[in-house]
């Protein structure tokens, strides 16, 4: 992560000092304290490890799937994989300090994870998995294709 400080992570083992707690230990606690559904380590494992769907050759995330968005993308003659598989990171921390830099962290963490999991899944294949920013609008964010199907461009025509 760059140089991000966990405030929150920071005030709690502040506040149970003489105590070891991990990053672990505050997950586990946040989450038990503030009533969060256990549903989102399953929903986070998705954002973290995700699903791929193959679709006429294309290699989509499975969170982001329509049908009716490839076949109109197809239509208009853009690149499927590429906004298929866009990602923007920083509505998750709208109105929150120093949103800018948690939301380029985020964003190039999933590059990296995300092409390990890439690579996984479709060893026989070559993807390009790029960090996006878009500093007019303040948008971080990424996405993915095959070298194959779509140019190598990062931002789109």
């Amino acid at each position: 992560m760059k140089n991000l400080i966990l405030k929150d992570f920071a005030k709690w083992t502040k506040l149970n000092k003489g105590n070891k707690f991990s990053l672990y230990d505050y997950i586990f606690h946040i989450t038990k304290l503030k009533k969060v559904d256990s549903d989102i380590y399953f929903a986070f494992f998705e954002l973290f490890w995700p699903s791929f769907i193959v679709y006429k050759d294309y290699i989509l995330l499975k969170e982001n799937f329509s049908e009716e968005k490839i076949e109109d993308l197809i239509r208009r003659k853009e690149k499927v994989e590429f906004w298929m598989n866009f990602f923007i990171t920083d509505p998750y921390f709208e109105n929150q300090e120093n949103e800018e830099v948690k939301s380029e962290s985020l964003a190039r963490s999933l590059v990296q994870i995300w092409q390990a999991k890439l690579e996984k899944d479709f060893p026989t294949k070559n993807f390009i998995i790029k960090y996006i920013c878009d500093e007019e609008y303040g948008d971080y964010g990424l996405t993915f294709y095959q070298k194959i199907n779509q140019s190598s461009c990062s931002s789109p025509d």
